[in-house]
């Protein structure tokens, strides 16, 4: 299933009554991909009409039962406090230019639990409901074609942000803001949201527009309404003829290559081998919200190494796209890096009258052996090992190329208890059933959760290597599991928004929606849950049998600069390691007496993210290896 823009906005509502989970424990995730620099057109445009909320909400605006907050600098909370829910996941207000003196909420979380978890529907005003606030009367009748710019910083779970119009007192349009987020997502704290009065508004003397915050129509099963909405800043100008805005951008090829072909999503971290079979495919879906249409419209596209030297640039061919009009552009050219190390993507929209667009930044890794879809930073996590039943948790992937799987990472919740127990699992997954289902292919043996694995990585090995080959299966999910037990719970992380029905977790036995023990849900966060292929023990190629009869493992790699070198049956000599960057700087250096078994921490966390290379010498023979920081 490929993602449409603007369809998927309502074939969200019909997904989530029946297959999709929420996480119920989770903070706002560091996104992979940022906007900056506001379109230069929109942001030299003078508006005819203006809030700032400097004297609060003005008195001659119509305020819902479930009222939207000013906050402002002598109020309580102010102007340093965002949501107060329970579950909104960040406190932090909106970054607008004149937050100092004030602007407006409406805090959907706060308003069902009052701030305290597991208080669902004890709050001042419980869910399902909405939050209107209306303004008073606008002239507009001076102006054919005209479009509001606000700050707005939104976060969903089953709300909606909407502007409803109204002409002569009587109710006559809407326009859905920020509709391509999913759920538990937001804008950042700094957006700036654009929307083009509907036809037959533009041109009335007597208009005002009404921001609801929707909290009623995707309820269902999961909950209704969440999180909040913020503004400030809001003002009426008149639309420019010439005006685009990126919706989305990928790099995996989610909307335009065959699902014959993959499911072709955006992977953070991927093996060089599967890299070298399917290249990035850049893609971009751009809006032409100005009066007039745009020629020349096209994707722009250009990636820098570690070292941000450019190593790739593309575009799509130009096109005219019709005001009103959304469509995706793709790269003329795909991208296949020729090693190992980070790679950092810039992508800007522009046509023959609009020199850029907000430029946007995503970031990806090509590993030597890591397969993975999160972000690296916990954002919450779902529980495995339950007293309620053992669920599994876990991530679909694309093989392009064949390879041994050797193990699983996995990244254990902070909570988790010692002594539980998990285990990782591999299926094959079924595209050809509806609801797509999943044949189980391999299980690791129990590990058992120690001490020192609580909210860090957590490797497990297959009992032996798993050839997997396209041509007898091009799609797999990679999951890990857990036992009921009353005492020894665990969970696993997530972090990032995931792809429609492309992360799961499997209820076994607690009830998580309506569809039955073993049902696979789909949720709308990352697990923490990455492939591993390659021989996880490995005897290093250039040092002589008669120099070092052992092996050696260095892990998690990519790491967040914290890693661990491990030797095995060493020869008994002196071992000097030695880590540089790719500048060949020293950063690191130890050396110690080994026989037999070494083990050495070592924390990189202090340097800059990117390529490090390990050289481990003895008194006979030197060899490198590489390790990513990210």
């Amino acid at each position: 299933m490929k993602k449409i823009l603007h369809i998927t906005t309502f074939m969200l509502a019909s997904l989530l009554s029946f297959g999709q989970l929420s996480v119920t424990s989770f903070e706002v995730e560091s996104k992979a991909t940022t906007k900056q620099s506001p379109m230069p057109e929109i942001k030299s445009a003078t508006p005819f009409w203006s809030e700032d909320f400097a004297n609060g909400i003005p008195a001659t605006w119509t305020n819902s039962t479930a009222p939207w907050v000013y906050r402002g600098p002598s109020t309580n909370p102010g102007v340093t406090v965002g949501s107060q829910g329970a579950y909104s996941g960040n406190s932090s207000p909106i970054a607008s230019s004149t937050a100092s003196n004030g602007f407006i909420i409406f805090d959907s979380d706060y308003y069902d639990n009052n701030g305290v978890p597991g208080n669902m529907g004890s709050g001042l005003y419980p869910t399902p409901h909405n939050g209107n606030l209306k303004t008073g009367s606008i002239d507009l009748s001076q102006y054919t074609d005209v479009t509001v710019r606000m700050h707005s910083y939104f976060r969903t779970f089953q709300g909606q942000a909407f502007l409803n119009f109204y002409v002569n007192g009587v109710y006559n349009s809407q326009v859905e803001v920020h509709a391509d987020l999913d759920v538990n997502d937001a804008t950042t704290t700094d957006a700036i949201a654009l929307a083009r009065l509907p036809i037959g508004v533009a041109g009335n003397s007597d208009v005002q527009i009404e921001f609801q915050f929707e909290g009623t129509t995707q309820s269902n099963v999961n909950g209704s309404g969440y999180y909040f909405w913020i503004l400030d800043d809001i003002e009426l100008m008149e639309t420019p003829a010439h005006l685009m805005e990126v919706t989305d951008v990928v790099h995996g090829g989610w909307n335009s290559i065959p699902v014959t072909q993959g499911f072709s999503m955006d992977y953070t971290f991927k093996p060089l081998i599967q890299s070298n079979a399917n290249p990035y495919t850049f893609e971009m879906i751009i809006a032409n919200i100005g009066s007039d249409s745009l020629t020349g419209a096209q994707m722009n596209i250009e990636v820098f190494d570690d070292i941000q030297m450019s190593v790739f640039s593309s575009n799509s061919a130009p096109t005219i796209l019709a005001k009103y009009d959304t469509a995706v552009f793709v790269a003329q050219q795909t991208y296949a890096p020729a090693s190992m190390g980070i790679y950092n993507m810039r992508f800007w929209g522009s046509s023959d009258s609009i020199s850029y667009t907000d430029t946007t930044y995503m970031q990806a890794i090509i590993t030597d052996t890591v397969y993975g879809r999160d972000y690296g930073n916990p954002s919450g996590s779902w529980r495995v090992g339950r007293q309620c039943g053992g669920l599994q948790v876990g991530n679909i992937f694309d093989v392009y190329a064949a390879d041994d799987l050797t193990s699983v990472s996995a990244h254990v919740a902070g909570y988790s208890q010692v002594n539980a127990k998990m285990f990782g699992v591999l299926y094959e997954v079924d595209t050809t059933s509806s609801p797509m289902s999943f044949i189980f292919l391999a299980q690791t043996d129990d590990y058992v959760i120690q001490a020192n694995d609580t909210g860090a990585w957590v490797t497990i090995p297959f009992n032996s290597a798993i050839s997997i080959d396209p041509q007898f299966g091009q799609q797999y999910m990679i999951a890990i599991g857990g036992y009921s037990h009353p005492l020894d719970t665990f969970g696993i992380s997530v972090s990032g928004e995931a792809e429609v029905t492309m992360s799961r977790i499997q209820d076994n036995g607690c009830n998580l929606g309506t569809q039955g023990f073993g049902y696979w849900y789909w949720v709308s966060e990352t697990p923490m849950v990455r492939m591993n292929f390659g021989t996880p023990w490995t005897v290093p190629s250039n040092i002589e049998e008669a120099s070092l009869n052992g092996s050696l493992s260095i892990y998690p790699n990519p790491t967040n600069g914290v890693f661990t070198i491990e030797m095995r049956d060493m020869k008994t000599d002196v071992y000097t390691i030695k880590v540089t960057n790719v500048l060949g700087q020293k950063v690191f250096e130890s050396a110690n007496s080994v026989s037999g078994l070494h083990k050495e921490n070592i924390d990189l966390s202090a340097f800059q993210k990117g390529v490090y290379l390990i050289e481990i010498k003895n008194s006979t023979a030197t060899i490198t290896e590489r390790i990513i920081v990210e």
